[in-house]
Parts: C-alpha cells; structure tokens; sequence
C-alpha cells in the first residue's frame, strides 16, 4: 500500500537540529556504486534532513507519494542557475564577453521539466502526439536496422567497447531521425545532448555551466536555421509538427520552440544511451539472465523493466515544497528542496524482494525509474522501444560478450551512466583437441 503524504500536525521541524552526514552524494564512491549508499540511508534514516541543507526520501512508498503530490513543486534549476549568472557576472573581467549564463537561463526557464501546470500541461502536450504507441510502434524497423548496422561493424573486433561504439550513437540517430534532423549532423547534435542534461547535476561547476551556455546558444542558432527550412518545407517529422503548432495553432512562442525541441532532444537521447550501456553492464555481469533472455526473447518487454529498475538512468529527481508538509513525523517546510532518490526507491526490499538481484519474473515490476505523476519522462514510449529492439539485436548478434576491463563512470550524480564499457568476445570454454 501507498504511503499518502499527510497534512503537517508537529510543531517543531527535523531541521531546527543540527543535520547529520549521513549521506554524501558527492562522494566519489557514490558514482561507482549508488546502492550500497541508498541501503545505508534507508535502514538509518529514510527521510533524511542532510548536511548539504536538503531533504531526501530514500523508501519507495513515499518516493512515488512524492512524484504525485500536488504540493511539491518542480525544481526551479533557473532561478539556480540565474544566481550562479549573476555571481559570475560580477566577477567577469572579460570586456569581450562578460561571463554569464544568460542563454542557458533563457533557455531552461522554459523547459517543461522545470513548470507546473497549467504551463507544463500545454508545453508538454505539443510532443506528447509523438510519442505515442501507433507512432513510436512505426520505428520499430529503423531502430532494428540502426542496431544492426552499429553492431554489425563490431563482429570482426575482438575487443570493443560497447559504449563509444553502439550505446552512444543508437539514441541520437533515433530521435534526431523523429526531429527531422540531417543524418550528417548527428554528431554535433550528440555533443550538445551529451553537455547539456549537465545543468540537472546540483555540483555542477562554475566552468561547466558556462560550457553549458555556449551548447545551448550554438543549439539554438542551429535550430533557427532548421526552423526556417521546416517553415518552408514542412515534413512528417516531430520538428515540422511542432513548427505548424507554433506558427499556426500559436501553442508556443518562438523561444518555447526551441526550448521544447532542445529539451526533448538532449534528455531523450541521453538518458536512453545511459541505460543502454546500465543494462548492457547488468546482462554481462549476470550470464545466466543473458542466456534465458536470448533463449526467450519474448521475455524482452519484462526485461526491460527489470534493467531500468536494476540500474535506471535517473537516479534522482528535486521538488520544491510549495507549503509546509508532513511526511512520516517529519515537517518539511515551504522552499524547501526535496530529493526522490529513484535509484534508492527501485532498490527498496520493502517493495522489491531481493533488490540487488536481477529477475524479470518479479510479479510487479512498478518501478519509478522514468518517474510518475505529470512529470513522468514524455518519451517512456520510445525509450521502451529503443531498448527492445537494440537488446534484441544485441542478444543475437553479440551475445558472447564478457567484461574486458573496468567500466568508467560520467562523474554525474543525476544521471548514472558510463563513458566507457569496454568488452571482448566471449573466450571458449575448452581449447581444441591436437589432431595426431
């Protein structure tokens, strides 16, 4: 049964004491293994009043009560990142171009990530037609056949690394195929994707926010150039839907255009690729699963579910509480910033019998890794397809692969997911026989 958020009764709030640390996500361990610190957190104190000055809910009960909670705002990330701008502003020295974060701002304040409705209702509604089942169904092909391409380039390889070579470049080709976009500027388009869901991060440095702001003002003039062709020769892609809605149904303003469309293309494309690599790195650790898997690839939806559950993209997800607010005896209070650890809640043994092991045959597999509520993830639907087909095509084409050295992690705290897996043909069990 749902833990229910209760209306606040106590008086005094967890946080007039001293907060304890307890957990420290920014610890360089945490990038290596998440879980073992979720465990920690959920047997000593799953409603946590951190040192970092944060709430965060460890227990899936009152993460899923969280996402769906009306009294929860989403995470203002602009006006952090306004604050940031204006801290760099004032210390810039720069005549040429005075450090700032102006675009990135501009730009983000109109994501539909960081709105409540009615504003995120009406932003989220002009992709959501694109990512529905008939119309995501319909690429199954193109997916099967860009995995087969990818992979069929690695099968004279003895060693490779599945996510430089197959991981990172199956979602990009996808979705930037949705958009509309030409086939040759996949890569510069993988670049900014791969940069920008870097604003999610709360360590994000300084540095890198500026690094940020230049992707997104580069991305932003690209996408005026496509627009204006789109305008002119509109096509049977989501960039030309979305264009006739700004133009003639006036859904969107021009700045919520391109803010829409870089949104939707870098947290869709990276987060897949992340969990393409998450559950590649699952598969290979667990032989037995990958042998039962590619004996009943008719088990594959299941699967999927499993693996984003395992070790899902989106460890994490911030709110606001717009009020004061009791969860379990303790007061969270207006303005405060509350982190779901959805990677924590998909691990919960109170939900997940036996979490830390992987099994698809789990009777209920109501994860929360691509979230819930109105913010759940907008292209679930495509997601779920990418996987199927890309493990399918994985599973007969490279099934005898095992670990070739250590996986390197994104040093990303929002985002789980690898720069590196490098692995090899799967050696023979036995060595032939001399013939006399």
């Amino acid at each position: 049964m749902e833990r229910h958020i209760a209306q606040p009764t106590i008086q005094r709030a967890d946080t007039d004491l001293p907060p304890r640390v307890l957990f420290s996500p920014g610890d360089s361990s945490f990038r290596l293994d998440p879980y073992s610190h979720y465990r920690r957190l959920r047997e000593a104190d799953p409603i946590h009043y951190s040192a970092m000055g944060v709430w965060f809910l460890a227990c899936y009960d009152d993460v899923n009560a969280a996402l769906r909670d009306h009294r929860l705002a989403a995470q203002d990330i602009p006006n952090q990142v306004q604050k940031k701008s204006d801290f760099l502003r004032k210390r810039s020295i720069s005549a040429e171009r005075p450090s700032n974060l102006d675009d990135l701002v501009a730009n983000s304040r109109n994501w539909f990530v960081f709105k409540d409705p009615p504003d995120h209702t009406r932003l989220r509604r002009t992709v959501a037609k694109a990512f529905q089942q008939r119309s995501v169904d319909s690429m199954r092909p193109y997916v099967r056949a860009c995995a087969q391409n990818l992979l069929a380039k690695m099968i004279s390889k003895t060693r490779i690394d599945l996510v430089a070579d197959f991981s990172a470049h199956l979602p990009v080709n996808v979705i930037a195929t949705l958009f509309g976009f030409p086939s040759a500027d996949f890569e510069k388009l993988a670049g900014w994707a791969e940069r920008l869901p870097r604003i999610f991060d709360p360590l994000v440095s300084f540095e890198e926010l500026d690094t940020l702001d230049r992707a997104s003002r580069e991305f932003k003039a690209y996408l005026a150039d496509i627009c204006a062709e789109k305008r002119a020769r509109p096509q049977s892609d989501l960039l030309s839907a979305l264009v006739v809605a700004r133009d003639e149904q006036e859904q969107l303003s021009e700045d919520e255009l391109m803010s829409t469309c870089i949104m939707t293309f870098s947290a869709g494309e990276e987060s897949t690729a992340a969990m393409l690599g998450n559950g590649s790195l699952a598969l290979i650790r667990d032989r037995d699963r990958m042998n039962e898997l590619r004996a009943h690839l008719d088990l594959l939806p299941q699967a999927i579910e499993e693996l984003m559950r395992y070790d899902g993209p989106l460890q994490m997800t911030c709110r606001t509480a717009k009020e004061d607010l009791e969860i379990a005896g303790k007061l969270i209070r207006k303005g405060q910033a509350v982190y779901l650890l959805l990677g924590s809640a998909n691990r919960d043994p109170a939900r997940f019998p036996n979490p830390d092991a992987l099994d698809w045959h789990r009777p209920r597999i109501e994860h929360v890794a691509l979230g819930a509520g109105h913010h759940a993830c907008v292209g679930a639907t495509l997601a779920r397809v990418e996987l199927e087909e890309a493990f399918r095509v994985l599973l007969e084409i490279l099934p005898d692969l095992e670990l070739a050295g250590e996986p390197q992690w994104r040093d990303h705290l929002v985002i789980r997911g690898m720069t590196s897996l490098p692995v090899e043909r799967r050696k023979p069990c036995f060595e032939a026989i001399p013939l006399a």
